[in-house]
């Protein structure tokens, strides 16, 4: 690795009109979401003392990618994904909207069945934004801010994420002296305020239409085949993929064994969780801000020893009952990981087209949260037969195995991402595109 200046600071980048309403609207509807995830699922552990429907209703969540990924992507390629952005966010505020009319309702804290059911519908509206950003972004910066972009997105996915944590926390010690339900509807009503003024910017995005011309000939059923061949068709970019399963897998069932061991060696109060999770996320915060100044030569190389070696703190994570030592492992655990993502991208962006951008960048959430619904569901059930210790143990020998079984394939260990200016990043892309005419 050496120094460079070229990636695009956050100054940089943010002096870019549309990226910085692109970058607002993420920001501010991320740290809804942290609201919205940790929160249904304290209250439940709270008031159903359950972590196998802690597992569950997780599981639930992550079925709509499973199911609705492939189309997601397929539909980023096809139509403006400006108004995909959109729509997603103004139909997540409405369903958050009827879930709060319907707690404020029932005279009492709310029956199991609700969180099986407003959570994965949130969930279904989701799965369209995710594809349909990851493909905007290339479009809003120049070839040679890329790596800088992606960073700063990365960044500000976590910082919002730490700033929903702590937020979290202080209304959890309220929320200690009221009801977990009036908890929740603190957290509902956040959440759906962050996707009301998250559309607000992103209605100064301009149209960002797929650079394509055969929409009207191509069906929805062959796009998304096509986009699975042309991620296969790249070993680097498939091996990574494949590569995300297991660490989907192995990570899925964090959020349980937070619980758990919050109960039984933390005291079980909303604080020692969120400060939990929130070391994690500034280990990758800090590292999003590091990338950018660092250039990646070998993209998988950093992709597998971050996942080996964030293996290696969660199974140090569980032999440490410990609160500052075991967020100290978490905070590693998270530069670690904060190593892994940006570089990985940044590849998959520069070398796909962009008419397939849409459906390639899906299969990594559709991986991603289509796994989590076997490894939540398991979750719940191996922790009350492996205990804390055991599940820390068998997650982080699963991410470790999960990062080195790559570097079998020579052509992952010497995937490059070279220091180019603008013009040249942009032979590369052209060079993918003619590549995909041969495809």
């Amino acid at each position: 690795m050496q120094s460079s200046s070229a990636l695009g600071s956050p100054k940089d980048v943010l002096s870019i009109p549309d990226f910085r309403n692109l970058w607002l609207g993420q920001a501010i509807s991320r740290i809804g979401d942290a609201f919205y995830f940790i929160g249904p699922l304290f209250v439940i552990k709270r008031l159903f003392d359950d972590d196998a429907m802690v597992g569950y209703v997780g599981a639930l969540e992550a079925l709509p990618y499973l199911f609705l990924g492939p189309v997601a992507g397929a539909v980023a390629d096809r139509m403006d994904r400006k108004k995909i952005l959109i729509w997603s966010d103004i139909l997540s505020s409405i369903v958050l909207i009827a879930f709060l009319i319907y707690l404020m309702v029932i005279p009492s804290d709310p029956p199991r069945w609700a969180f099986y059911v407003f959570g994965p519908l949130l969930a279904t509206l989701r799965v369209f934004f995710f594809p349909a950003k990851n493909a905007v972004i290339p479009r809003l910066v120049p070839p040679e801010k890329l790596m800088g972009a992606n960073a700063f997105s990365a960044a500000t996915d976590q910082f919002a994420w730490l700033i929903g944590n702590m937020l979290t926390a202080a209304l959890g010690m309220v929320a200690d002296r009221y009801s977990p339900g009036a908890f929740l509807k603190v957290m509902v009503i956040a959440n759906g305020l962050s996707f009301i003024i998250s559309v607000y910017f992103l209605l100064k995005l301009p149209e960002v239409i797929p650079e394509r011309t055969d929409v009207e000939e191509s069906k929805m059923f062959d796009d998304i085949v096509k986009g699975i061949q042309y991620a296969k068709k790249d070993e680097v970019i498939g091996l990574s993929l494949l590569a995300s399963v297991g660490l989907a897998l192995f990570m899925s069932p964090f959020f349980v064994v937070y619980l758990s061991i919050n109960k039984a060696w933390f005291g079980n109060k909303a604080a020692p969780l969120a400060i939990i999770e929130s070391c994690f996320i500034i280990g990758m915060l800090a590292m999003s801000f590091i990338v950018p100044r660092m250039k990646f030569h070998r993209p998988g190389l950093a992709y597998s020893f971050g996942i080996a070696v964030a293996g290696v703190m969660v199974i140090f994570m569980g032999f440490s009952p410990i609160f500052a030592l075991y967020s100290f492992w978490n905070l590693l655990c998270g530069f670690a990981i904060g190593a892994v993502d940006v570089p990985m991208r940044t590849y998959q962006q520069l070398k796909v087209p962009d008419e397939y951008r849409g459906r390639v960048m899906s299969l990594g959430n559709l991986i991603w949260m289509g796994i989590q619904p076997f490894g939540m569901a398991a979750g719940g059930s191996l922790l009350i037969i492996l205990g804390p210790i055991g599940m820390h143990v068998l997650m982080g020998l699963g991410f470790t195995l999960t990062g080195l079984m790559p570097l079998f394939s020579k052509a992952f260990r010497d995937a490059t991402l070279p220091d180019m200016t603008g013009e040249q990043l942009e032979a590369v892309l052209e060079k993918s595109e003619l590549e995909e005419a041969n495809l």
